[in-house]
């Protein structure tokens, strides 16, 4: 995974027209389609990319969010976690129905995710091991945040119990002390 400046001449990136995410128990690995119908592949990640995607993009909202840089370094988490819950709670995708996947395609191993920002928003591009571009899209600030909702939940739903180093991505506790 990179984390680099936005750069001219690059790939063409389009904002994705859907995107979902499973897990598959027999490859222990979570299964990414990017798109709709045929021609979607079916990409996959491994426990150890996921656990580096996970931290680096929450690293990186972290870093580009004008409202935290604004705030007192000791707020900074909860900002971010109050512009990550309002990303997540407000109308977004609704998850597929499993009978609308794509058909499946053999499986496409993902061991390199680049990321770019921009101004207003963020490029992914996935590659194989070859250095091959799989797959790329655009998001915007709240997108990111929904991917990485997405990523977190199916982690937890794939019992890996990845170790998250954003506060502010960390779960929540049901318990609250009030002195």
């Amino acid at each position: 995974m990179t984390d680099a400046p936005a750069m001219a001449g690059g790939p063409v990136l389009r904002p994705p027209t859907h995107i979902s995410l499973g897990y598959s128990q027999s490859e222990d690995r979570l299964v990414l389609w990017i798109g709709s119908g045929e021609g979607a592949p079916t990409l996959h990640l491994t426990r150890r990319l996921t656990g580096m995607l996970l931290n680096g993009l929450a690293g990186i909202l972290a870093r580009s969010s004008a409202m935290a840089a604004q705030a007192p370094a000791d707020l900074r988490d909860e900002v971010v976690m109050m512009e990550h819950q309002g990303a997540t709670t407000a109308a977004g995708p609704v998850p597929a129905d499993p009978a609308s996947l794509p058909p499946p395609a053999p499986p496409i191993l993902v061991q390199t995710v680049n990321i770019t920002t921009h101004t207003t928003s963020f490029s992914l591009v996935l590659r194989t091991g070859e250095d091959t571009e799989v797959a790329s899209l655009r998001l915007s600030r709240a997108e990111l945040h929904r991917v990485i909702e997405l990523l977190r939940r199916q982690s937890d739903v794939a019992g890996w119990a990845l170790p998250v180093d954003a506060g502010w991505l960390a779960p929540v506790s049901g318990q609250v002390t009030v002195n």
